[in-house]
């Protein structure tokens, strides 16, 4: 059995209570997430979207918003490189609508989780090359990938990253070790000011999008208008609700009652949430699980066109498409579960590790299957 230890920091919690009209049993479970002091508190309770930190606070902002104005003015052709999860897709399709909108020569390529693996790599750097590209602009990954922007510099682009993932540190020198590229863009840098590191690489995105849309002159309401795709990916990407990520979750889950994006209007219906009231659950159990299956099962491309379906006959097959390759992941997951409980139950149930073999598992879904195993049965686990 796991053993559940409360925590018991200490505050005035019946004061806390009666300042912002709340139970101190709230109060104490704030206190618990180390939301400390008056502003704070105000802010887990009702922040709002304008309360947000500037993106100009993010090193390299400026300079990756520069070079994306001078090669929009060039007609440059620009490529934006994402990922197959529900991060990775929501920041390409924010990223791509925001530059349609401000008239780049964009387009987009997601890796394949089984033929490409994660993030960039030197196939889709020489394709880019080839298809004469200009730029390439990463979401989502990019940061570790040394070797791939290196070569694509060689080969004569500009590369700008957009990431949130950690960064390699030299052990000796305790130095950041990055790409060579032109502009990076992640909250987790040493040498940023952002206040808040912990956002997902939809939310980096959505960042340079409102910065480009304020220098273009684009009314506000349009970047806005793409919130709900930064919260479904706070959500779907497992961030903390703190801070920012809370004030996005909640305006963002809000928004999806009337919400523009034609797709996620159709994935609503086709798995019978009321737009009204959708919740993190339904994000993190319903909505995205749908939008990863693609990219499990098949290609993230199928989630992606069903965010930029501008028809709702279009989006209504997208959705039924991801719903069936959810619904057959699900089904997958419980054969490869049932698999693996029967083959520990009766050759490994004594080992303090489990390590079991699944060969017509799929590779995407091993991870899942993995962590079932490791919740029934409370010990370490691999699934090879």
């Amino acid at each position: 059995m796991e053993k559940w230890v409360i925590a018991a920091k200490r505050a005035d919690f019946n004061q806390i209570g009666q300042q912002f009209h709340i139970d101190p049993v709230i109060a104490r479970l704030i206190r618990n997430r180390d939301v400390i002091g008056e502003d704070k508190i105000r802010e887990y309770l009702s922040g709002t979207v304008q309360e947000l930190p500037s993106p100009w606070l993010m090193k390299d902002m400026e300079k990756a918003v520069d070079i994306l104005e001078k090669k929009i003015s060039q007609k440059a052709k620009v490529r934006i490189i994402g990922d197959y999860d529900i991060d990775g897709v929501c920041s390409t399709c924010i990223l791509y609508k925001g530059l349609s909108r401000v008239g780049a020569k964009v387009d987009y390529v997601i890796p394949e989780r089984i033929k490409d693996g994660y993030g960039i790599n030197e196939h889709i750097i020489e394709k880019a090359a080839a298809d004469g590209i200009h730029m390439i602009l990463t979401c989502d990954n990019g940061i570790a990938a040394i070797d791939q922007i290196a070569e694509a510099k060689e080969l004569g682009m500009t590369v700008v990253i957009t990431d949130h993932h950690d960064i390699q540190v030299d052990e000796v020198s305790e130095t950041e070790i990055m790409p060579s590229a032109d502009a990076i863009v992640n909250p987790k840098r040493k040498d940023s000011k952002y206040p808040f590191s912990e956002i997902c690489g939809a939310m980096v995105a959505y960042k340079l999008i409102q910065v480009l849309f304020e220098e273009y002159g684009i009314d506000r309401q349009e970047w806005l208008d793409m919130l709900e795709l930064a919260a479904i990916a706070t959500v779907g990407d497992v961030m903390k609700l703190k801070d920012e990520n809370r004030i996005v979750v909640k305006e963002g889950l809000k928004k999806l009652a009337n919400t523009k994006i034609q797709g996620l209007v159709s994935l609503m219906e086709k798995n019978t949430l009321d737009p009204e009231h959708i919740s993190a659950y339904h994000v993190g159990f319903v909505l995205g699980p749908c939008l990863n299956a693609s990219g499990r099962l098949k290609t993230a491309r199928i989630a992606m066109e069903l965010l930029l379906a501008e028809n709702k006959a279009q989006a209504d097959e997208l959705a039924d498409a991801l719903k069936a390759l959810n619904d057959e992941r699900k089904d997958m997951t419980k054969e490869g579960t049932d698999a693996a409980i029967e083959q520990v139950e009766t050759e490994l149930k004594d080992d303090k590790v489990l390590v079991v073999f699944l060969p017509d598992c799929h590779e995407s879904l091993a991870g899942i299957v993995a962590g079932r195993i490791r919740e029934y049965y409370n010990k370490p686990v691999f699934v090879l």
